[in-house]
Formats: C-alpha cells, structure tokens, sequence
C-alpha cells in the first residue's frame, strides 16, 4: 500500500492526550476541597494547559482544516453534513469549557457541582473525539492534496510558535507510550529534540500540574 501524503500522528496524540488530561480532571473534580491551596494550585495548571492546547487544536481545525476539507470534499454531501456537525460540536464544548472555568475559579464551589460540569464536559469531548476519529479524520488524505496539507502543518506551526512548542510537546508526550514518543520526535529536528530533552520537560514538570 503506498504511504498517504497526510500523517494524523500529531492530531491523533493530541486526542489521546486530551482523554488523559480528561481523567486527570475527573479524579481531580472529584477529590476537590476548597481549602489545599496547593492541591488547587496544580489542578488550575493542569487545566490551563488543557485548556490552551485544545483551544489551540480546535481553532486550527476551524480556520483550516475544514475549510480545506469543504472545499476538496464538495462531492460528498453526507461527509460536508458530518463537517458540520463536528463544526457545531466545538460550539456545544465551548461554553462547558466556559463553565468549568469560572467553577474551579471559586473554592467555595461545591465539589458535587465541579463533578456535574467535569462529567458534561467529558462526555461532550470524547463524544466529539471519537465521532472525528471515525467519521471526520478518514477523509482528510482524500480531501486535502499533498500540497494543501503541507500547507495545514506549516500554518500550525507558524501559529503555535516556538512558544507555543515549549509547551505542547512535554505536555503530548506526558505518559505516552513509546511508540507514540518516537513517532512525535521524529517530526522534531535535533535542536528541537533536544531542547524537548534538556529544556522544555524540566519546565514543564516544574510546573506541577494535577494532583497525580
């Protein structure tokens, strides 16, 4: 079988890390107290970063990707009509996400009340994770010339920034498996590897997030 000319590695260890980060939060929504400062203070990074790499992951798919997928998919109704609907899916996720901030914002929030949006949350996130995996993510090779994709990438990567990088990799990476580790590095250059090594995983550990 020839190689495609799309490799969803990124995107589909950006899922999973979101599904881990999504346990995190649940077990953290669920042995919250109001008075561990400390605890609070690791569970609001935790989110904090969750929150900026999926805000960064969903923005990406609407400004780009899936006008790329309309555009090359326009002789598949029924795919267009799935387009839409993971489209309208970052919408419902948006305000749970919303809701969650202003809750863990207060420490007086009632630990029952973070479990109830944790749980609307989640459940609206893997729903739209695993409809995009089955039904969306399949036709993005189809949809997308080797061109156009190698344009997707290089807009993603103009926009994360070298900032921006510092902080995704540790965080892809955090308890991934193996293979998943060498697959993402080997989209690294060296001096990007190695400052992963030496530079980015120190901070990123340094920054205590969760309660795990």
């Amino acid at each position: 079988m020839a190689k495609s000319h799309v490799d969803l590695t990124i995107m589909l260890v950006s899922h999973d890390a979101f599904r881990r980060d999504l346990r995190r939060l649940e077990k953290a929504a669920a042995n919250r107290t109001g008075d561990d400062p400390a605890a609070r203070k690791r569970i609001e990074t935790g989110w904090e970063i969750f929150k900026t790499q999926l805000r960064f992951h969903h923005e990406g798919e609407d400004r780009d990707l899936w006008p790329r997928m309309v555009k090359g998919l326009a002789h598949r109704p029924e795919t267009l009509a799935t387009l839409r609907e993971l489209e309208a899916e970052h919408e419902l996720i948006d305000p749970l996400l919303t809701r969650i901030d202003t809750l863990l914002g207060d420490p007086h929030t009632p630990a029952d009340e973070v479990g109830q949006a944790v749980a609307a949350f989640a459940d609206s996130l893997e729903g739209h994770l695993d409809h995009e995996e089955k039904d969306g993510l399949p036709y993005v090779a189809e949809a997308l010339t080797a061109q156009e994709w190698k344009a997707f990438t290089a807009d993603q990567r103009n926009q994360l920034g070298l900032t921006g990088a510092a902080e995704l990799f540790p965080w892809l990476l955090d308890n991934a498996g193996a293979e998943n580790v060498e697959r993402v590095k080997s989209f690294m250059p060296m001096p990007m590897r190695m400052a992963l090594k030496n530079l980015w995983t120190p901070a990123y550990r340094a920054r205590d997030t969760w309660t795990d």
